[in-house]
């Protein structure tokens, strides 16, 4: 993996530091079985956008520490359909638990999706809702792809985001970026671009890059040589080097897109106890210990080192977006976008 030019880092920690705590019900501390009482026993309903390799060890080992509360998973295939899945049940919640996506994208939905809820362990983790609406599960930093076979002068790889508008990229378009209205990966990279270099920066941008419906074309589209630079989650990219995949992972020296990933627990939940106690486990030491080591994510705590090989965060110019436009205004930043493509083509 190789890191751009260096600058101070922002972003998670500055956002961290910038959020007041905001009142809210009682804290839940979730203990382990045996010695919380107000912890329902029974089912709790998850919807989780997420695959099997983030939910299976984490299930797991918290039905191991609550044996009286087993879970039912239902995956979704993204944040936009758990979201709105949640948002056409709100007359009557079938799902307890929301988990999986960013924290934009929870921020964002209908008022009266999520509750308001102080845990026990939101006060060790980078972020925090002051509405306590989401509460922060994982932290994931995207990175440049350069598909090395199809790249083979590595003095020409991009060290930026800047770099990016080089019309040299432009033949075929030769960089593949997810449409970010299907795509959270690529929500949160439009959101540090434009944070970065003003919506200008797209106009160079967006004539160099291919648009595809999904961050899972944008990522196998570098992988299998389709296109020869695009973008990647830092864990599922690491994962593919060391697998042997040609590929080169870049942190754009000058903004380096990132999200936390958050769970909530659904307003109107059936089972809120049981609920609030699986959500508070999601941020525990131990959940965000397995996050590391099994899931190979970073973890959202700010007690727990990121996996190695990944760079430490305040090695990296982290992107913080305005949440005021960003997370409130999305509609807006998506036709925004939708002029900008237009344009392009």
């Amino acid at each position: 993996m190789k890191h751009g030019r260096k600058f101070a880092a922002v972003g998670i920690a500055a956002v961290s530091a910038s959020l007041v705590l905001s009142g809210c019900s009682a804290i839940v501390g979730g203990q382990p079985a045996g010695g919380d009482d107000s912890a329902e026993s029974g089912t709790v309903v998850v919807y989780a956008a997420h695959g099997p390799e983030v939910t299976d060890p984490i299930i797991a080992a918290f039905e191991k520490a609550y044996p009286d509360i087993s879970v039912s998973l239902t995956a979704s295939p993204g944040t936009g359909e758990l979201i709105s899945r949640v948002e056409s049940e709100m007359k009557n919640p079938l799902g307890d638990v929301a988990w999986g996506g960013s924290s934009e994208n929870y921020a964002a939905a209908s008022e009266g999706a999520f509750a308001a809820v102080e845990l026990e362990n939101d006060e060790a983790t980078v972020v925090t809702d002051p509405e306590h609406k989401w509460h922060a599960t994982d932290a994931l930093f995207q990175a440049i792809a350069v598909n090395t076979e199809r790249v083979t002068d590595a003095s020409s790889y991009p060290e930026s985001f800047e770099d990016l508008a080089d019309p040299k990229w432009r033949e075929a378009g030769q960089i593949a970026f997810a449409n970010p209205r299907s795509s959270g990966t690529s929500y949160s990279l439009l959101a540090a671009m434009v944070t970065a270099h003003d919506w200008d920066f797209l106009d160079g941008f967006l004539p160099n890059a291919k648009v595809v419906d999904g961050s899972s074309q944008m990522f196998d589209g570098v992988r299998t040589g389709e296109y020869a630079l695009g973008f990647i989650n830092e864990d599922l990219g690491a994962t593919w080097v060391a697998e042997g995949a040609p590929l080169e992972l870049i942190y754009p020296s000058d903004v380096v897109s990132n999200q936390i990933g958050v769970a909530a627990v659904i307003e109107g939940a059936k089972h809120p106890k049981a609920a609030e106690t699986f959500v508070n486990y999601l941020m525990s030491k131990e959940a965000q210990q397995l996050m590391v080591d099994e899931v190979g994510r970073r973890s959202a705590r700010t007690d727990v080192a990121p996996p190695a090989g990944l760079p430490a965060a305040d090695e990296l110019n982290l992107a913080a977006p305005d949440p005021k436009v960003f997370a409130t205004d999305k509609d807006a930043v998506l036709a925004r976008f939708d002029e900008k493509l237009a344009s392009a083509k």
